[in-house]
């Protein structure tokens, strides 16, 4: 820290803590404001939809699996795809799913 402030840490002026949004670190946010009363914890919003995504799918099972069923009998026959292509030209087809390591 004395790097950062060579006259010692200025409380105060501590604004802003950037983490992800694992829950250890939102918990190390919370604890950091009783040292740092300024302090606004940022989690990245990358990692903050992919949480809300995966609170809705809990919540509504029913949903995620119809989604997920559509989506691969549309995407596992070349028939349907086509189909799909030909009676709406506008819509692209549903996205492949990127794995990222926030689901592990």
């Amino acid at each position: 820290m004395s790097l950062l402030w060579p006259n010692g840490v200025k409380h105060e002026n501590v604004i802003l803590f950037v983490s992800d949004a694992a829950p250890y670190m939102v918990k190390a946010g919370k604890a950091l404001n009783i040292f740092y009363p300024k302090l606004i914890h940022f989690t990245c919003l990358a990692h903050g939809f992919h949480r809300m995504a995966e609170t809705i799918r809990a919540e509504y099972p029913i949903i995620d699996s119809l989604i997920a069923n559509v989506k691969k009998k549309i995407l596992k026959a070349p028939s349907r795809t086509k189909m799909f292509k030909k009676l709406y030209p506008d819509l692209s087809l549903p996205p492949e799913p990127i794995i990222t390591r926030w689901g592990t």
